[in-house]
């Protein structure tokens, strides 16, 4: 009995030791970490609140444990700007988003290293033909000012949820930089896809606890709402990103407007080149 206890006490240790121990060089941080949860239940509801408590205690850099995994907070603009910008190649890799780790296609937002360099670079070499920081853009946006206004004007004066126009005139910006186009105010399906993206903005915050904890992933229904957030994701990508890039793969125009068009030309370029490039089929 003792023999067995004392083994207990000893994976529980070793579990403990080999989840939290801070490799070297790491910067200091709070001492006694809870195997598999860390430091979290330090941090409670509002971390600003503790973050702020450990810069006092520990300066401007800090490390802590948030579950297995070890976090490494800076704090204040010169250590920041220092850390992005002076050395921004030792920071452009990311962790592995797991609440949509099933989705295939990583593209800008999820990939990170040499893959998301080169897609930076090309996506910011199509934005700025496309105008970015130039008054082409400000023309469209003033346009889609002026659409809203007259949506607006058509109510006649009808009590309004302005955030659903609010955001239908925003999303139009967006769209007509990425797919050329715009949507109605009125249009049911951009409406529903606009819903459903709310949907995972209200619901990311229970599904980053499975950010920290991937192991929740596997639990038993969808205590976390992450099978929902990938459900929603999966549907935006396939039933309106998709049939659009699909579209303009298929209809190759002579004068490019829109991103997916500029991007695909670019995936076209590069695959003629002798050397393979790591924007090829993202």
């Amino acid at each position: 009995m003792i023999v067995a206890l004392l083994l207990v006490v000893l994976a529980l240790f070793s579990l403990w030791w080999l989840s939290t121990r801070r490799p070297a060089g790491a910067p200091p941080g709070p001492g006694f970490a809870l195997p598999v949860l860390g430091h979290l239940l330090l941090v409670k509801s509002d971390p600003r609140k503790k973050f702020a408590t450990w810069r006092r205690q520990y300066g401007d850099v800090f490390s802590l444990y948030l579950g297995s995994q070890l976090v490494v907070v800076l704090n204040g603009y010169k250590v920041i700007k220092d850390a992005l910008v002076k050395h921004a190649d030792a920071f452009s890799d990311r962790s592995p988003i797991h609440i949509l780790g099933s989705v295939q296609s990583k593209g800008i937002i999820e990939s990170s290293g040499p893959v998301w360099k080169a897609q930076r670079k090309a996506s910011l070499e199509i934005l700025r033909e496309f105008g970015m920081g130039k008054n082409i853009l400000a023309e469209k946006i003033q346009e889609e000012v002026g659409e809203y206004i007259k949506a607006l004007a058509e109510k006649k004066g009808q009590p309004q949820d302005l955030a659903q126009m609010t955001q239908v005139s925003v999303s139009n910006n967006i769209c007509y930089i990425v797919f050329g186009k715009r949507f109605e105010y009125e249009d049911p399906v951009f409406r529903r896809h606009i819903r459903t993206i709310d949907e995972n903005v209200q619901g990311i915050g229970s599904a980053n606890l499975a950010q920290t904890l991937p192991f929740l992933r596997f639990l038993p229904g969808d205590l976390f709402g992450i099978q929902k957030l990938f459900k929603n994701t999966v549907t935006i990508l396939e039933t309106f990103t998709k049939p659009y890039i699909d579209h303009h793969a298929k209809n190759t125009e002579s004068s490019v407007d829109n991103f997916i068009s500029a991007y695909l030309r670019e995936i076209e370029k590069q695959q003629k080149k002798p050397t393979p490039s790591l924007i090829n089929g993202t």
